[in-house]
């Protein structure tokens, strides 16, 4: 009986290490009938799930017909160039006795901006009325001995020395007439009652109080800087050009200028002229864009702000175009998905190469190497999703 137990219980050990190995077998095999296969290359095509269209919102456009023009991206700053800065300088020594301007106030040409007090001016203004008043008595003098030497009653010198005083007092009159304009005072209407010992420092341009150099009661010399005056309608956007696109760039090309905070607010220029000499440090030359319309008034255009600019090279005609949205960049390429077949499995997409051209009104011009089927859906809305998905998938070119 016992024996008999142990027979049963190593035959039962038997049959359960065969079906152990079975079941191992049995699973092998299953595993080797289904094998993953990732959904999101199928074939050489993008591939994504009804869930994943449906979680993408992929929604498609085709292409439309566009007059884009190329376009160069370079770097801007908008600039008042020199000859549209005026300093307000001090002609004369003195000591500054007011400021009648204030900093970032606009002005006018010939506006007082400031006064300088000069006391011994009253020592040219003295001489000048004493010669006026000297004049009379010589040409009274003049005019007797003529009338004597005419009549043969008096000596020729008697006549030659008060021709010459007269011409002397004449002379000296008109150099400090001459001077008193430079200092602002007008001769022709200076009289012992409206002396002045103040000069008056007027502006040279239009424009904006820019910066305030010295401050009232500052002892100045001639040359000494007061203020500055800009004339901000002068405003303009330099372009640097790099060396290797100059033979792109021209006059009269149109330029569109945003700022890098809003790059969807764009601002028109045109292209004036060009620099011909090239930068050394940065190997490009300025390109000078003015301004179109009022813009240069606008708060946000100041003196030194840095623009992104995009030059309008060449226009192409009308050609293909897409949305930007469309378009994806992979590195330095660019490249459009279409869709190819739809089935229970899922959505197929192909990932084809494109050459990217201009861009305008958010539209981008593209140009595949073969012309694709009339109607083919091109991906807009979930590009990049797409793109994503099918990382690794080869384009067609």
């Amino acid at each position: 009986m016992k024996n008999t137990f142990l027979f049963l219980l190593l035959l039962g050990m038997f049959w359960s290490c065969g079906d152990s190995n079975h079941s191992h077998e049995d699973g092998a095999d299953h595993n080797h009938d289904h094998t993953y296969t990732p959904p999101q290359a199928v074939d050489g095509l993008a591939m994504l799930s009804p869930e994943q269209v449906k979680l993408a919102n992929i929604s498609y456009t085709s292409f439309t017909k566009k007059n884009i023009s190329e376009t160069l991206s370079v770097n801007a700053e908008l600039v008042v160039h020199t000859e549209h800065t005026a300093d307000v300088t001090a002609f004369s020594d003195g000591i500054l006795s007011s400021l009648r301007t204030t900093l970032n106030a606009s002005v006018r040409k010939g506006q007082i901006l400031a006064t300088v007090r000069k006391p011994d001016l009253l020592d040219m203004q003295q001489q000048f009325l004493e010669n006026k008043d000297q004049l009379q008595f010589l040409q009274a003098e003049f005019d007797r001995y003529k009338s004597l030497k005419d009549a043969d009653a008096t000596a020729s010198k008697n006549f030659l020395k008060a021709e010459a005083d007269l011409r002397a007092a004449k002379t000296t009159g008109q150099l400090l007439a001459a001077k008193l304009r430079q200092y602002q005072i007008n001769p022709d209407k200076l009289t012992a009652a409206n002396l002045s010992t103040e000069l008056v420092l007027t502006s040279p341009v239009n424009g904006l109080v820019t910066s305030i150099e010295t401050n009232v009661g500052a002892a100045v010399q001639p040359g000494t800087i007061v203020c500055e005056v800009t004339d901000l309608s002068q405003l303009h956007a330099d372009l640097w050009v790099f060396e290797k696109d100059i033979s792109k760039v021209k006059t009269g090309q149109r330029v569109q200028l945003a700022f890098p905070a809003n790059p969807s607010k764009t601002y028109p220029a045109v292209i004036y002229s060009m620099d011909k000499v090239l930068d050394p440090d940065k190997r490009a030359v300025r390109a000078h864009a003015r301004l179109e319309g009022s813009v240069a008034g606008q708060a946000n255009f100041v003196d030194g702000g840095y623009l992104e600019a995009k030059i309008a090279t060449s226009g192409l005609g009308e050609g293909n175009a897409l949305p930007e949205a469309a378009v994806v960049q992979e590195g330095e390429e660019y490249f459009i998905f279409t869709l190819e077949k739809e089935s229970a499995e899922g959505s197929f997409f192909k990932k084809i190469k494109v050459e990217k051209g201009g861009e305008a009104d958010g539209y981008v011009a593209v140009s595949p190497k073969d012309a694709l089927p009339e109607g083919a859906k091109i991906v807009l809305k979930g590009a990049y999703y797409v793109s994503a998905q099918g990382a690794g998938v080869a384009a067609e070119e």
